[in-house]
């Protein structure tokens, strides 16, 4: 479903996050449900073509119910995809059993609605949870993504824009608590993704690689929502992330207080790494080099092999402690992982690295600057000392 388009967006600053759009007519409120899941499909792309296929096909089989309510906003352009009368602005969907998503079945018509803004985003949670209240809720983003780099996730070709870190992070206390994060794109399972949701959600699943067609299978967590209203917040991250079985690697990780163990550990890693780095970077260089990077993207690290690969290469006995509890950590925090036979040293989670001074490049510095990993841990004080 999410085949890897890398397309040219557009950065955009910071926003005012404000009430929920005017236009928008709002259906009285239902009485509140277990669950409602949210999904903001943002095809206004190459994707496009599988907007209302994902809609028919996995989100309408099960449909909404009085237990579990569903609930798209989703986005088209020109160019792609002329099914269901070729409509090509913003729809909202309550999506129903056996649904069609052509525009009789929409909710509203929000016309030309920029993904990459995050008020569109808040529009959308905020509306969702006014008229379909749940004791929980699940937020999954359907689109193009690449973790905390500005210029790829939720792609709006229309708009030229993306959703970036810093308009996600300003959007979120206006979300309200999410119980369930799923990024239905490439490439998003990061640490910096993580600690970006760390507190304003329970787990969060996603793919650590490429994200081919398929993605999240829809139709399967949700069948299994139905059949138990009274699954918890990891029950349903691990069956999103068990469903995703046609992708390379996927995973379920905690991202309410369970993680602080995580980000303790890779901090603590890290300025050990730092203090050892004169007497030990050679050793560096190899355990970096040997650790499992990702298709198209090499500063994409897996956090668990790298931590292997230092203990493995290095005799320091503090860094190798170190090490040890960053892999110890793994054990509260992933809820589920699954990767291939050709990604046997992943483990759910990835890492930003860079080893030269070329890797010093404006995602280098919106990434020291803007993302909370790097300003709430030493990681990024020791790239910028070792990498030269």
């Amino acid at each position: 479903m999410r085949k890897m388009r890398f397309v040219s967006s557009i950065l955009v600053v910071f926003v005012l996050l404000t009430a929920v759009a005017g236009n928008v007519s709002a259906a009285p409120p239902t009485p509140s449900a277990k669950w409602t899941v949210m999904v903001y499909i943002s095809g206004d792309n190459n994707l496009e073509d599988y907007v209302v296929k994902d809609i028919e096909l996995e989100l309408a089989p099960t449909g909404s119910s009085a237990n579990v309510q569903v609930v798209a906003l989703a986005d088209r352009g020109p160019g792609y995809d002329t099914s269901r009368g070729d409509w090509q602005t913003t729809k909202l969907y309550h999506v129903t059993q056996g649904m069609i998503a052509d525009s009789a079945s929409a909710v509203a018509d929000w016309g030309e609605r920029n993904f990459g803004d995050p008020q569109t985003l808040v529009d959308f949670v905020s509306w969702t949870k006014a008229n379909y209240p749940a004791d929980h809720y699940a937020l999954y983003f359907w689109g193009h993504g690449w973790s905390w780099h500005p210029g790829w996730v939720m792609a709006d070709d229309t708009d030229a824009d993306t959703l970036d870190y810093h308009e996600t992070k300003a959007a979120i206390p206006a979300l309200g608590f999410i119980d369930v994060v799923g990024y239905d794109g490439c490439n998003m399972a990061s640490i910096e993704m993580l600690t970006l949701w760390h507190g304003h959600a329970t787990a969060f699943t996603s793919s650590q690689e490429y994200v081919g067609w398929d993605g999240i299978e829809y139709d399967v967590v949700l069948a299994q929502l139905a059949a138990n209203p009274n699954m918890n917040a990891d029950q349903v991250a691990i069956a999103t992330s068990q469903s995703a079985s046609n992708d390379k690697t996927w995973s379920a990780v905690a991202v309410d207080g369970r993680l602080d163990t995580l980000l303790t550990a890779v901090d603590q890693w890290s300025v050990a790494l730092n203090t050892g780095l004169a007497a030990n970077r050679k050793k560096y260089d190899r355990a970096f080099g040997a650790t499992r990077s990702f298709w198209q993207a090499p500063m994409d690290k897996d956090l668990y092999d790298m931590a292997y690969e230092i203990n493995r290469n290095v005799s320091d006995a503090n860094i190798k402690s170190r090490s040890q509890a960053v892999m110890n950590a793994f054990s509260t925090v992933i809820l589920h992982e699954r990767h291939t036979n050709a990604y046997a040293d992943v483990h759910g989670i990835t890492i930003y690295h860079i080893s030269t001074a070329a890797g010093r490049d404006a995602d280098y510095t919106y990434y020291r600057a803007t993302v909370d990993f790097a300003l709430q841990t030493g990681w990024d004080e020791f790239l910028n000392a070792y990498a030269r």
